[in-house]
Formats: C-alpha cells, sequence, structure tokens
C-alpha cells in the first residue's frame, strides 16, 4: 500500500501552497489579492497575451481569469483591448504602472523562493531544480 502521508505529491503539494502564502504576504502591501499577481509574471514573459492564454498560463478557469484582470484593470496594472485579427479574441497588456512593478514582484518571488530552499546547499539546489525540471517535462501532457 503506498504511503500518501509521505508521499512526493503530498511534499510538492505543500511547498506549493507554502509558497503562494509566502508571496502573497509579502505583496499584500501592493494590494495584489490572492492569485492576481501570477497574471502580472505571466504578463511580464509575454505581453498582449490572449485572456484565455493567461487563464491557462495560471491554472485558472475563464471566470476567474476575467475577475482577477478586471481587478488588475481597475487598479491600473494591466488594459484589456479587442484584438485586431478577431474581436472575438481580448489581449491583455500591462501599463507603465505594472510595468515599474516587475521588479519588486521579481525581488519578492527571489526572497520566497531563496527562504524555501534555505536548507539545501547549492549542489542540492541545483539537483533539485534538475529533477522537478525533469518532472514537470515529463508530466506535460497531463
Amino acid at each position: 500500500m503506498i504511503e500518501l502521508a509521505d508521499s512526493e505529491a503530498r511534499y510538492i503539494s505543500i511547498l506549493r501552497r507554502r509558497t503562494l502564502r509566502m508571496l502573497e504576504r509579502e505583496l499584500a502591501p501592493l494590494g495584489l489579492g490572492p492569485g492576481r499577481y501570477l497574471y502580472l509574471f505571466a504578463l511580464y514573459f509575454e505581453d498582449g497575451r490572449s485572456q484565455q492564454a493567461l487563464a491557462d498560463a495560471v491554472s485558472a478557469d475563464k471566470a476567474a481569469a476575467t475577475r482577477a484582470l478586471a481587478r488588475l484593470e481597475a487598479d491600473g496594472y494591466v488594459r484589456r483591448a479587442a484584438c485586431n485579427c478577431d474581436r472575438r479574441v481580448t489581449r491583455v497588456y500591462l501599463t507603465p504602472t505594472g510595468l515599474e512593478l516587475q521588479p519588486v514582484l521579481e525581488s519578492a518571488a527571489i526572497r520566497v523562493n531563496d527562504a524555501l530552499v534555505s536548507p539545501l546547499g547549492q549542489a542540492e539546489r541545483a539537483h533539485l531544480r534538475d529533477m522537478l525540471r525533469s518532472m514537470t517535462l515529463a508530466g506535460s501532457d497531463a
């Protein structure tokens, strides 16, 4: 019988929840509520994504993405516009205010990541990163 309480999946899940809680605490002074910063990070990698692509990137359903993006738009971090080539598609762009947050968000993400892996040495961190990358790539069809 599998020992689920001591499984790799359980520890990954715990670390994910811990990471999100730590990031939300770090970013609370900015007024970025639960998960909204994820959309900004996704736009830093590729500005002008469609609303659906952003929902997919952060693993959110369409309604949750719409609510989060509406709030980010109201706060002045993003703007939404219909795509010129297909009016049914809504594209999302960072505003200058949203762009100004990038170094703050990146610093917070670095602090959280460093705190999470602080018990590990550099070689262990590199090995962990390699193993997680392999797991992620192997599970890309899930």
